[in-house]
């Protein structure tokens, strides 16, 4: 399982969401393959590997045939929303209006593309046509896209959801939000900041969000905005049950007078990823038995104790009194998270008890390498003992590089023990 935390320290767009998922390995070609399932020309992309203020990081940009260029980090009120005219329906109109959300709507539907990806990708679009709408006074039919900001915005929006499906991501966390101050010039004249349609989403909403007074310009734009407001699960620190495997950086192509980017990080739960160096340790086995509760709510139940922090947790199909069938759930947990497992199980489980005991074990010191495969990079869990090495290849990095190439699981695992020995040998 792969998390992607999100720490926003100098704002938020769609060409830096983009821009950190390449940075933590999201592999280009794939991506452009995926994206030519929507059918839409007039642009190509770039995607620069380069440095600023002495970090590393990729910036990745749409840029339009017809202009060579554009320096719009995504939705901007007022720049790419054009209000509704008198002849606003006539077709001589229709290029400079550029698409409204129905057009946009049925041109994702239309598309090739996961269905997950296309309900992700035009929820967004809704609701930035909403709040879009709002400002304006118009209805959302009413609202266009200019032509600059349709193409862009789509490719940053269903791109970033491409982009969380070929490298497997299952879930999105975030920091605070930090936005600029003052005012910027658009199409229109002077804008506040945050911009209308970023000020108007904010409202009934949870995102937190900070103002940097120093920065006297935009930094969340609408399109980052309804991306962390529709995706992010919770905002807060990088949660202490999770393992950091890899950190990268998203440029932003706006000048702000300090570093403009967004840092991402490639999170995996604790117990999966931990690295052990002791041979023996105590730990507890916690039992509780269920025959109340739907097949899905055990599923989310199970999840809640792995992301908590369980060394492991797993269901045993048992019949109780009066042939009842039912599940015996049991969780392996250190002795640190006794408490916080006995409270998961009570609140997300029918369960009125839990039962637990004492165990020791022991346990084979481990470490976790990342080799290269001609398909990308693939994480490798290596235990050592007096007599030789164990060596497995984790499933989740596996399985993303196997979708994203259409082949075989097994062709992953054996490149990778294959450059996992080759790597040994040079060492």
């Amino acid at each position: 399982m792969s998390y992607l935390y999100l720490d926003p320290f100098s704002g938020l767009s769609g060409n830096m969401l983009l821009g950190v998922l390449f940075d933590l390995g999201l592999d280009y070609d794939q991506f452009q393959v995926e994206l030519q399932k929507l059918h839409v020309s007039g642009y190509h992309l770039t995607l620069e590997k380069t440095n600023r203020s002495a970090i590393g990081g990729h910036l990745f940009n749409v840029v339009l045939e017809e202009a060579h260029h554009h320096a719009d980090e995504g939705l901007t009120a007022s720049e790419t929303v054009s209000h509704a005219h008198s002849d606003h329906s006539k077709s001589q109109h229709h290029h400079h209006h550029g698409r409204n959300l129905l057009e946009i709507t049925h041109l994702i539907n239309d598309s090739e593309l996961k269905q997950s990806v296309k309900d992700q990708a035009i929820a967004v679009f809704n609701e930035i046509a909403q709040a879009e709408a709002h400002v304006h006074q118009l209805s959302t039919e009413a609202v266009h896209f200019h032509e600059v900001g349709a193409i862009d915005s789509i490719v940053d929006i269903v791109g970033f959801f491409i982009g969380l499906d070929l490298m497997g991501i299952e879930g999105i966390q975030s920091g605070a939000l930090v936005d600029g101050s003052g005012t910027i010039q658009v199409a229109h004249g002077t804008m506040p900041v945050p911009v209308p349609a970023v000020m108007q989403m904010r409202q009934n909403s949870e995102v937190p969000v900070k103002q940097r007074t120093d920065i006297q310009t935009e930094l969340v734009t609408p399109t980052g905005f309804a991306v962390a407001k529709l995706t992010v699960k919770s905002f807060g620190p990088i949660p202490d049950t999770m393992q950091i495997q890899r950190v990268g950086y998203g440029f932003g192509t706006r000048e702000t007078g300090h570093l403009n980017a967004l840092r991402g990080l490639l999170l995996t739960p604790m117990a999966s990823h931990k690295e052990v160096h002791s041979t023996g340790d105590e730990i507890f086995e916690i039992h509780a038995n269920i025959d109340d509760q739907t097949g899905e709510d055990l599923g989310f139940a199970l999840s809640k104790l792995i992301h908590g922090g369980a060394l492991d947790a797993y269901f045993t199909p048992i019949f109780m009194k009066k042939n009842r069938p039912a599940y015996e759930l049991t969780v392996i947990a250190a002795a640190s998270q006794l408490s916080a497992m006995i409270a998961l199980l009570l609140e997300h489980t029918t369960t009125f008890g839990v039962r637990w005991t004492k165990m020791e074990r022991q346990t084979l010191p481990r470490k976790f390498e990342t080799v290269t495969t001609q398909w990308g990079d693939v994480t490798v869990k290596v235990g050592v003992s007096e007599t030789g090495s164990k060596i497995t290849v984790e499933h989740d990095t596996a399985a993303a590089l196997a979708d994203a190439h259409q082949i075989s699981l097994d062709q992953v695992r054996q490149a990778a023990l294959f450059a996992y020995k080759e790597e040994d040998r040079m060492v």
